[in-house]
């Protein structure tokens, strides 16, 4: 399976913030897409969700002022890399301000 790794800047936001946001929406966002049946995996302690499905596997750890996401994605899924960069755009605009790729 390909490797997908991102590293996300959330400058201001603690650990916790990212981590409730991330872990509320999570659901709501993965739904959204057509991605079949998923389970999601929550760590209030370490900061941290993973996520898995038929079409990829991922874990995101919440940092202060740093998202990061680290996944592998299934041969069907690694060809839509691109949208998947898309979509986590958009989300992050829509909850975050001032983010920048690191």
């Amino acid at each position: 399976m390909p490797a997908y790794s991102r590293r996300v800047e959330v400058p201001g936001k603690s650990s916790e913030e990212l981590y409730q946001v991330v872990s509320s929406d999570i659901d709501r966002m993965l739904a959204k897409s057509s991605i079949g049946n998923f389970k999601i995996d929550r760590d209030p302690v370490r900061k941290e969700v993973r996520v898995s499905s038929s079409m990829f596997s991922a874990t995101l750890l919440c940092q202060n002022g740093v998202l990061s996401l680290d996944g592998k994605l299934s041969l069907l899924a690694a060809p839509f890399r691109s949208k998947i960069d898309e979509g986590i755009d958009r989300w992050l605009q829509r909850h975050f301000q001032g983010i920048k790729k690191a």
